[in-house]
């Protein structure tokens, strides 16, 4: 996969979202998928425990043909790997959940085995077949479906990423504010949501902004699309709600260490100022001398 004359495809990497975007992202993401179903491996239970070889191996086959940058530059640093390896391991459970389906199309563990999926070694699929029947896959997979069962709030995008869709619909004026690219992922082609949660978090972080917008600008309440969003929807350990998988809060040492240093900064303003008062005393002393 290249672009003319051989070319490396270029894709822009947003640090932010931690997602690709642009007008190649979709080739991007779909390579990735295929190199995992030819490269990864399949006989260990999750992503994290494919061995680092293999997962190297993703990486630079997609470098062959893709050339990852921030801004105006070319980026193959240790923070762009771990980007292209979260996007890998959601396709990693993505060829899972099909080869998972494909398990279910047969009675027996004797019926499984005599029909493996392609693209798969016959290894691989044994451990699985012996995986996918096991007490503890069992367990998690009642889990799983009982937790899905209780989301009350969830996107329309299917595959695509948040900032895919935000780059999507920019114009001159930018991409689309923090709740209009919540009603762009959580809202149907024909104008429903898909969700009567997902409707009135818009319609509550819509009518927050506007009555914001009628008071005085030194008001010390949250202010920006982003800020009423996350009072509304609120954060979750490890993500930002309403940004998509990508974009993390930050950590609570972040934070910590971000107070200090506003604190001090403080401290160091007043005791300026405290300076400059007992010069300008000295000097006042002085004159009257």
């Amino acid at each position: 996969m290249r672009g003319y004359n051989n070319v490396k495809l270029t894709v822009q990497i947003d640090m932010e979202f931690r997602r690709p975007f642009g007008e190649n992202t979709d080739d991007l993401v779909g390579e990735i998928a295929r190199l995992v179903t030819l490269c990864a491996s399949f006989d260990v239970p999750y992503w994290h425990d494919v061995p680092e070889d293999r997962k190297t191996k993703i990486y630079e086959k997609l470098l062959d043909k893709f050339e990852l940058r921030v801004g105006d530059e070319v980026c193959n640093d240790i923070h762009i790997k771990k980007i292209i390896y979260e996007i890998a391991g959601r396709r990693y459970r993505d060829v899972r959940s099909t080869l998972y389906r494909h398990y279910q199309s047969y009675a027996t563990d004797e019926d499984r085995l005599q029909n493996p999926p392609e693209d798969i070694n016959a290894n691989e699929w044994a451990w699985l077949v012996n995986y996918f029947g096991s007490q503890n896959f069992k367990a998690m997979s009642e889990r799983n479906k009982v937790n899905r069962s209780k989301q009350v709030i969830s996107h329309i995008t299917g595959r695509r990423s948040f900032k895919q869709v935000s780059w999507a619909e920019h114009n001159e004026g930018g991409e689309p504010p923090a709740h209009e690219l919540w009603r762009l992922t959580h809202q149907k082609k024909d104008g429903s949501s898909g969700s009567e949660q997902s409707r009135q978090v818009y319609e509550t972080v819509k009518d927050k902004l506007e009555e914001l917008a009628s008071q005085p600008c030194d008001s010390p309440v949250a202010s920006t699309p982003e800020e009423v969003l996350s009072l509304v929807v609120g954060q979750r350990s490890g993500y930002v709600r309403g940004r998509g998988c990508g974009p993390r809060p930050p950590s609570k040492s972040a934070v910590t260490t971000a107070s200090i240093a506003g604190l001090q900064a403080q401290v160091k303003d007043k005791d300026e100022r405290i300076s400059q008062m007992e010069e300008l005393i000295s000097k006042q002393r002085e004159e009257v001398a």
